[in-house]
């Protein structure tokens, strides 16, 4: 029989991938599972064809590895292309795992859409570096198709609202005369909206960096307290627009820390203008600074409706959106706080959310004053301070 093997997480809350592993071999099976859980693979386990199928009707799964030889009716071959059917090479990917006789077998596979081969008997680390491989492509594929399912999806409509409205202004307009209320407030409207897909494109780039690890920091010694500042003064025109108090507490003493200035900002941006978008009016928004001898700590907490069970499971989770509804109608990419953990994990740092007792939550950073150092590479182009962005 089969069982299961629940594998670690490289990231604090970063879905883990799943794996099955077909093969009839008990030690075989029970070998790739203990590898394949210490490289952190959520891992099932399958002894024949009928079981395989079983599992794969009941759960998705995103490689599986695929003995040849199986008892049965049907062998590694047949249930090769049952699966192949259904799903192709580049959304489930599958290495076949063959004896050393089975070149012939080996090419068919290959033919028929296997991704990958290994022969027994074979050296584990091995077969766990081509299953990073694997794995590490179809990544790419489904950051690809989330970036075409938002391109499709969230800059089309923007891009129909400002034709519309650019249309309109040049129907209602009269050249040598003064722009009317309603032809300024189209205006307003297909400038708010250029920047919207601005952002979108840019959270796209910056994600796309990250996951590619092209980002290096240009760190250097920041006043902190300044970026602080700097964040809260870009955000108190969308507080007061809102009805919303923006407040901000400095502990005294408050370190220069080696950090990159505009990465940070593009984080406090994100957290100041996120705490805005989800706040009714007439409440308050409060940041606050604070120090010790090892970090700084930055909390944004807000009076909103606080975050559900569900919303902490997966919030800083690239493409995700939160139950609760921004209060003004505003719009978000479900990037923002993806690319602020990014951002604070390069910084050596951590970021996190709880609710408050009293209502609303509060949203926090914390950054080493003297950060290990580090091994960056290339350089991404710094970018602008996105101003409020989830």
């Amino acid at each position: 029989m089969s069982d299961v093997v629940d594998g670690g997480i490289t990231h604090d809350d970063a879905p883990r991938r799943r794996i099955l592993v077909v093969d009839d071999d008990d030690g075989l099976r029970a070998g790739l599972a203990i590898g394949l859980k210490r490289d952190g693979y959520a891992v099932q386990l399958a002894c024949d064809a009928a079981e395989a199928m079983e599992k794969l009707a009941h759960a998705d799964f995103d490689l599986i590895l695929l003995d040849l030889r199986l008892p049965g009716p049907v062998d590694g071959l047949g249930l090769l292309n049952s699966i192949r059917a259904e799903r192709s090479p580049l959304n489930l990917p599958i290495i076949i795992i063959s004896g050393s006789s089975d070149t012939v077998n080996i090419v068919t596979a290959l033919r028929d859409g296997a991704n990958d081969y290994v022969v027994k008997p074979f050296d584990a680390s091995t077969v766990r570096a081509r299953v990073r491989t694997q794995i590490t492509l179809k990544a790419l594929k489904d950051v690809n198709d989330h970036f075409l399912r938002t391109a499709s999806h969230d800059l089309k409509k923007p891009i129909m609202l400002m034709l519309d409205v650019a249309s309109q202004i040049r129907l209602t307009a009269t050249t040598g005369q003064p722009m009317s209320a309603d032809d300024q407030s189209a205006l307003d409207l297909l400038i708010d909206t250029g920047k919207y897909m601005q952002q979108i494109i840019g959270e796209l780039l910056d994600m796309g960096a990250i996951r590619a690890g092209r980002v290096h920091l240009q760190k250097q010694s920041t006043d902190f307290g300044a970026i602080v500042r700097q964040a809260v003064a870009h955000n108190l025109g969308y507080a007061h627009g809102k009805g919303i108090e923006l407040d901000l507490k400095f502990s005294p003493g408050i370190p220069h820390i080696l950090a990159d200035e505009l990465r940070l900002l593009q984080v406090l941006d994100n957290l100041i203008g996120n705490a805005i978008k989800f706040s009714p009016p007439k409440t308050h928004v409060v940041v606050s600074t604070s120090a010790d001898n090892e970090q700084i700590v930055c909390e944004v907490a807000d009076e909103g409706p606080g975050l559900s069970p569900q919303d902490q499971t997966h919030l800083f989770q690239p493409y995700q959106s939160l139950s609760n509804k921004p209060t003004g109608n505003e719009q978000s990419t479900g990037l923002g706080l993806a690319i602020c953990k990014e951002l604070i994990a390069l910084h050596q740092g951590d970021i996190g959310a709880h609710n408050n007792r009293s209502g609303g939550a509060t949203f926090w950073i914390r950054v080493p004053i003297k950060p290990q150092p580090a091994q960056d590479t290339t350089v991404l182009e710094q970018p602008k301070a996105a101003r409020h962005a989830t």
